[in-house]
């Protein structure tokens, strides 16, 4: 393949065509002879130097189906996504997006190529499943923040790395160098699953479990058990049990249980305009709890007073 093993080549259309196929294509290029391709790094990821010898303006022949970091080195160009410009020539781009960028005599820039599926794998060790859709960085790099700086700083000793020698020497330590790239790039870029990523969002528990709690608020009037709970998000009961000891820190019964004292005690408050006006022990049973001292004890831990009182807080604010 052209260009390809660190060794220079020409840097004409046929060879950006040949190598990155359905990838940045020279679209209108002008004089290119003096121009510089030479890939530093062939592996999970790609990292390659692309110089002009003349001003040139290069664009994606189709929407990315992978992402693509461009750090300029020596000179600096327009750079558009999606047709709108952007204010930096130092940019990320991702699958089904379509880019162009002006590149001006004599500039360089450093390229990484990450493939989604290698975002997809961080992604899903991350959020215990693969994400729903593609991920989207914000486009441009704030280079003056110190996280992101450390983070080109890193793709710079990954070419030193390749130049050495002793990425082709040892795989493993290849391997891992590139997982740090993909999720320091993940860490240091804002993007649609940021949160999530951070651990502040609910995308953040993996489908299974929200499958299972949707279940449980849909149901809780019903004789359900956790296996019921595991049928309906599609997995063994112990593979729900470690879900929810891992994300909620608590057991799939014991979720269900708070469900329904949740429901108990809308009852208890609802008690006093007539929809709901009943005893505690009438509401206590409508909800499946048949041991009412066991009920008495957990409606205490979950909201610091018993059923009774909660019932005579209400009736006596009338």
């Amino acid at each position: 393949m052209p260009g390809w093993g660190g060794r220079p080549s020409d840097g004409g259309p046929e060879t950006m065509s040949n190598t990155f196929e359905n990838t940045w294509v020279d679209a209108r290029t002008q004089g290119v002879k003096g121009g510089r391709f030479r890939c530093v790094h062939q592996g999970t990821v790609v990292l390659y130097e692309r110089g002009h010898g003349a001003d040139a303006d290069v664009t994606s022949a189709e929407p990315f189906d992978f992402y693509d970091v461009h750090i300029p080195l020596a000179g600096d160009g327009a750079v558009t996504m999606n047709r709108k410009g952007l204010f930096s020539a130092l940019g990320v781009g991702g699958p089904e997006q379509r880019g162009s960028t002006g590149r001006n005599r004599g500039g360089v820039k450093r390229i990484l190529i990450i493939p989604r599926a290698a975002v997809d794998a961080a992604l899903t060790v991350r959020l215990g499943e693969p994400p729903y859709e593609a991920l989207s960085f914000e486009p441009v790099l704030d280079n003056t923040a110190a996280p992101v700086q450390g983070w080109l700083e890193l793709v710079g000793q990954l070419a030193d790395f390749a130049d050495s020698g002793l990425a082709a020497r040892s795989p493993l330590a290849t391997g891992h160098f590139e997982q740090l790239l993909v999720n320091g790039l993940l860490d240091v870029q804002p993007h649609t699953l940021s949160e999530a990523v951070a651990g502040r969002g609910t995308a953040a528990v993996p489908r299974a479990v929200r499958r299972a709690r949707d279940f449980c608020s849909e149901h809780a009037h019903e004789a359900i058990s956790a296996a019921d709970m595991a049928r309906a998000a599609g997995v063994s009961v112990r593979s729900l049990r470690e879900g929810f000891r891992r994300y909620l820190d608590t057991t799939p019964s014991a979720y269900l249980r708070g469900v329904r004292l949740g429901l108990v005690r809308r009852d208890l408050l609802a008690a006093d305009d007539g929809r709901a006006g009943h005893n505690v022990t009438d509401v206590a049973l409508r909800w499946g709890f048949t041991h009412l001292g066991r009920f008495t004890g957990h409606y205490r831990a979950a909201y610091g007073e018993t059923p009774s009182q909660t019932l005579r807080t209400v009736r006596g604010s009338d």
